[in-house]
């Protein structure tokens, strides 16, 4: 049998100053993963939100405060002219937002010139402070093929879309609604040129129907 060479002491300080490195790597690296599956987790969760058509229908129904109301309404606005979906013609705006649902972009933004914009119909916001929930402006969401097949018993939701083509239907003709916390979270983005046929044919239902909480808009 061979003999152990004997460590030093620089030797055992420097294995000990490794090990404790790898360690913490280790330690990093599950908490980072705990943090991506939690982040997994809460895309999952459903999200209350209120949908108001107005201004005076938030201030209204008193689950906001006014503050809050008139900063929701402010912030849609702002975020519907930069970054509301657009179409190169009106017929293909109003074929997914409904007749007299668009406008000439440029009313609404100089750098929508040339392009048709939707027109905003409602806002959604938080429930809650807490929740902390970015405002987005929605569109009516009434593309012509759902229609059509509703006219031959197929039913038709209706509702609203986010600029992106999401879903969101409020619950029974009040202003609640659950979206899911993707949809609910997701910022304002670019604004899109919708392709011919592009989601006004094929809005994702992501978001569904609600507490139907309250009297107010939506």
């Amino acid at each position: 049998m061979s003999e152990v060479a004997p460590v030093s002491p620089e030797e055992t300080a420097r294995r000990a100053k490794r090990s404790a490195a790898i360690s913490l790597v280790l330690v990093a690296g599950a908490g980072a993963g705990a943090f991506a599956l939690a982040g997994l987790a809460g895309a999952k969760r459903d999200e209350d939100v209120l949908v108001y058509r107005t201004l005076d229908a938030c201030l209204a129904e008193r689950v906001r405060s006014a503050q809050a109301c008139t900063e929701a309404e402010a912030a849609a606005r702002a975020a519907h002219a930069a970054s509301a979906p657009r179409y190169e013609t009106l017929a293909e705006c109003e074929r997914h937002h409904g007749s007299g649902g668009c406008v000439p972009g440029a009313t609404v933004t100089p750098d929508a010139q040339g392009r048709t914009l939707p027109l905003m119909s409602a806002f959604m916001m938080g429930r809650t402070d807490e929740q902390n929930l970015p405002v987005q402006p929605l569109y009516a969401h009434a593309p012509a093929e759902e229609r059509s097949h509703a006219g031959h018993g197929g039913g038709y939701a209706g509702g609203y879309c986010t600029g992106s083509g999401a879903r969101v239907v409020p619950g029974g003709g009040g202003s609640g609604a659950r979206v899911s916390s993707a949809v609910a979270r997701s910022p304002v983005s670019t604004p899109r040129t919708i392709a011919r046929g592009g989601f006004g044919g094929t809005g994702r239902a992501v978001a569904a129907a609600s507490s139907g909480h309250g009297t107010g808009g939506g």
